[in-house]
């Protein structure tokens, strides 16, 4: 990874924790699952069950809702994600902590193309170009799994 993306990210990390510090849950901060998305969604007829559990934290509940939203860079449509905000009842996409855990989650995503891209050309050509479209800051973005 070029020195000057490996400095952007770092700059990114600090500024996003300080962020992060003054952040003010309008949910409440509990025990969340961390890595809340319909991928990781187990079905039971009709009952919805959360799977894949490594990512449990203690946290403001507004964070497992944000992945649903941050789907968006993969093709994940508004008509789902308001509908996915409908029945919870409430939008985090409306609430000021919104840019901060969304920024977050970018650079989540990021982890396994790093250590990947190292050996992955397909993974190191997608680590590139999510880094460039964060750094443009292009929300509207589209990122593909390598």
């Amino acid at each position: 990874m070029p020195e000057d993306d490996r400095a952007w990210l770092s700059r990114q990390r600090a500024a996003l924790l300080a962020e992060y510090d003054e952040l003010r849950s309008t949910l409440g901060r509990r025990l969340i699952h961390g890595d809340a998305y319909p991928g990781n969604t187990l079905w039971d007829g009709d009952r919805a069950i959360l799977g894949d559990w490594d990512e449990v934290a203690f946290g403001p509940r507004e964070l497992d809702l944000i992945n649903t939203h941050q789907g968006a860079r993969f093709g994940r449509g508004l008509t789902e994600r308001t509908a996915f905000s409908d029945a919870y009842g409430w939008d985090a996409t409306r609430w000021s902590g919104y840019p901060t855990l969304r920024a977050m989650r970018d650079l989540h995503t990021l982890a396994a193309y790093i250590e990947r891209g190292q050996t992955d050309p397909r993974a190191a050509a997608e680590l590139r170009h999510r880094i460039r479209t964060l750094r443009d800051r292009d929300l509207a973005a589209r990122w593909r799994a390598a």
